[in-house]
């Protein structure tokens, strides 16, 4: 089998635009909030266009942030040297936006239709099922001595050998991303296996992984919610 067959095959198993459109929302009123360093959960923000936002603060949902710190925790019991980082959280609607229509102007002389939405939705989620903009969906590494452990590829790397279950990476950086999906998943989070750094609570993606009947949150403006 070729490495590309082997690739798709991976990507046959994620979950897709059309599975996450009809996926419906019961939104709790929970508020954004900013997750807050410790020994063991640090945060680093790597998007510029956030910084208008929320400055050097990365935002989340409370339940997701006290998620995040158990996480941290729980990867302190394998290793007390390893931290948990998160690098980004919540992403303004109007960036998810603006980033989806670029995509989908670039490909739309060779889709159409829900093939397009398909299409755009594997790079940038269509925004009304995108899990950042509901503040639930995260990129988190692990860090040891301050620095990024061995993942094959960096975080925001974005080629297929970011697949978590890619088997072109070597035992180690596989090893490690097992380890970061297993303490996230304890903690509730459901992964992206695309990205091996994404993961989310209470978003469609959430919902539809884990068998939940609804999701629990919507995309949401920040301005708005901290009014």
């Amino acid at each position: 089998m070729n490495k590309k067959t082997v690739y798709q095959n991976l990507e046959n198993i994620m979950l897709k635009y059309t599975d996450l459109v009809d996926v419906p929302v019961q939104p709790v009123a929970e508020k954004l909030v900013p997750i807050k360093s410790t020994p063991s959960l640090v945060t680093k923000p790597i998007d510029n266009d956030m910084y208008a936002f929320t400055g050097d603060d990365i935002y989340v949902r409370k339940d997701v942030a006290n998620r995040l710190g158990k996480a941290s925790k729980l990867l302190k019991v394998e290793n007390p040297e390893l931290q948990l980082e998160v690098v980004y959280g919540y992403r303004a609607l109007s960036i998810q936006k603006k980033l989806f229509q670029k995509y989908r102007y670039k490909l739309s002389n060779i889709y159409t239709g829900k093939e397009l939405l398909e299409a755009v939705h594997r790079l940038i989620a269509v925004p009304e099922i995108a899990g950042h903009p509901t503040g639930g969906a995260v990129d988190v590494q692990i860090l040891q001595s301050g620095k990024p452990i061995y993942m094959g590829v960096k975080i925001w790397e974005f080629n297929k050998d970011s697949f978590t279950f890619s088997p072109f990476v070597n035992k180690d950086a596989f090893k490690n991303r097992q380890l970061l999906r297993r303490v996230m998943m304890k903690s509730g989070f459901a992964p992206f296996d695309g990205e091996w750094w994404h993961f989310s609570f209470g978003d469609k993606e959430w919902a539809k992984y884990l068998s939940k009947p609804y999701a629990i949150y919507k995309q949401i403006d920040f301005e708005s919610s901290h009014r």
